[in-house]
């Protein structure tokens, strides 16, 4: 416990040295290309440092042994296997369809739900509860629930990433129609705008943006959650994969799985972004 300790605030003394050191400005623009190059740097190191750690010709002359961390060559190898004798792609395809449901099914309450409890207080009153859910009931507390609830089936895995996704998204739906400012509705009403009409043609359009923002974020919490999803009695998916390659020992395979995770992650999120800067180019000028 103390070499945890010792590394955090080495890191973070690292770190301001860092900081304090190149002088870096408060809030400073940076522009796309440098952003990316600053990031393409850091993966670089990344890379570098897992390669030096990983290198040798045999398990005793690595620093790090194949069990604990395989070199990149041997997490490669791992995908033909992973394909052509685990059904690597129909997993992807099996994860991908749940991750979408269950988050579609969430979007589809918590965003009507979230609008009303920002609104009206008496529907804040009563479902309170489930804004706080997220904040202090751990996700994986869901896991057994679900299994009692749903079964051990296909329902299960999507009912909990519906109950993840909606208690994640739920208090940030609140949080956008919340900002925004009384000036909007003030004006609205001057012009005799209804209730509904608040809500509709006021609150919603002005915290849009902001609301796809938060369906991107949780859309790629969902797949930070799949592995829980799939730790039961799931015949296919990515989760599967993984617990299959933890039980064999096969850490090259595990790692190659959380690779894919990461990527399609990464490539939904970009999509999203893009989708973002199409529909509100307002809001990222």
């Amino acid at each position: 416990m103390a070499g945890f300790f010792i590394f955090a605030f080495s890191f973070v003394a690292a770190l301001t040295l860092v900081v304090r050191l190149t002088k870096l400005r408060v809030r400073h623009e940076m522009t796309e290309s440098r952003a990316l190059v600053f990031t393409l740097g850091f993966v670089t190191v990344l890379m570098v440092a897992w390669f030096l750690v990983t290198a040798g010709d045999s398990v005793e002359s690595r620093m790090i042994g194949p069990l604990i961390l395989p070199t990149p060559v041997e997490v490669l190898q791992a995908f033909p296997p992973l394909h052509f004798e685990q059904g690597l792609v129909r997993s992807t395809l099996t994860s991908f369809v749940r991750v979408s449901e269950g988050f579609t099914l969430a979007a589809i309450v918590a965003l009507p739900l979230g609008i009303y409890m920002a609104t009206f207080p008496p529907i804040a009153a009563i479902f309170r509860p489930l804004a706080l859910m997220g904040a202090y009931v751990p996700i994986v507390v869901f896991i057994p629930l679900t299994l009692a609830w749903f079964g051990l089936g296909e329902t299960q895995k999507v009912g909990f990433l519906f109950i993840g996704c909606f208690v994640a998204l739920l208090p940030l739906v609140i949080k956008s129609i919340s900002k925004v400012s009384p000036a909007y509705l003030d004006v609205a009403v001057t012009k005799g705008a209804t209730n509904w009409q608040l809500v509709r043609h006021v609150l919603f359009p002005v915290a849009k943006a902001d609301i796809w923002d938060n369906l991107r974020a949780v859309y790629g919490v969902g797949w930070g959650w799949i592995i829980l999803a799939e730790v039961v009695n799931a015949e296919q998916g990515l989760g599967h994969l993984i617990n299959i390659s933890e039980r064999r020992g096969h850490t090259n395979a595990l790692f190659a799985v959380v690779v894919v995770i990461v990527v399609i992650a990464v490539a939904c999120d970009q999509l999203w972004r893009l989708g973002g800067r199409v529909l509100f180019p307002y809001a990222h000028k």
